[in-house]
């Protein structure tokens, strides 16, 4: 696990702020300090762009891995790292898929009351994002299918239109391909790795 002070003297501006501290985030050209860092109750390093900028993209800008910010755990403990909403056209919540530190990926429901079924039963599987998809389509622009879910933020972050299916490659359901209906659709493969910053050209 990396210590506070190492995680902060990797950034620029900081600043005590609260509990915590306030730093410029290294994903983005920030100006206004955007970043905030504390210590958790558990022991983990709490990272949060108030800018919107992706976990994985500001640890990515500082070299660092998303287990260093987890204190030593002998028992392998499973710690949720990211949610990913998948909803309706209207934007209803019908799952999210999980992902844990260590890596590994599991969905959800709701069940009520605040409470989670993981399993997902007879839910409805739609595309990721697909509000914002079907609005992409009927503007009539390119949507780019890709693995995950951190690949989709990556374009949307380029100010494009993607999306990926529950599961990953290989686990497409039939159902989401309704979700594509009327769109010019553009398949990035797997082995293709996407940087983590706009390209030049």
């Amino acid at each position: 696990m990396i210590t506070t002070d190492e995680l902060l003297n990797r950034l620029r501006g900081v600043k005590r702020a609260g509990k915590g501290w306030s730093a410029q985030c290294p994903a983005h050209e920030d100006r206004r300090a955007s970043l905030s860092v504390a210590e958790g109750a558990d022991g983990r390093l709490l990272v949060h762009c108030h800018a919107g900028c992706d976990l994985e993209r500001i640890l990515e800008a500082l070299r660092v891995d998303v287990k260093d910010l987890f204190p030593d755990d002998p028992r392998g403990k499973g710690e949720i790292f990211a949610a990913y909403d998948y909803t309706d056209e209207e934007g209803n919540l019908l799952f999210q898929v999980v992902r844990f530190y260590p890596k590994d990926f599991r969905q959800r429901r709701p069940a009520g009351c605040g409470e989670w079924e993981w399993s997902l039963g007879d839910t409805p599987r739609v595309l990721y994002r697909l509000p914002e998809v079907r609005k992409a389509i009927e503007a009539g622009r390119r949507v780019f299918v890709v693995e995950g879910e951190k690949d989709v933020h990556t374009l949307e972050a380029w100010g494009l239109a993607a999306t990926c299916n529950p599961g990953g490659a290989g686990k497409w359901p039939r159902e989401c391909s309704e979700g594509l209906r009327g769109a010019h659709v553009v398949i990035i493969p797997i082995t293709t790795k996407l940087a983590t910053s706009m390209p030049n050209s």
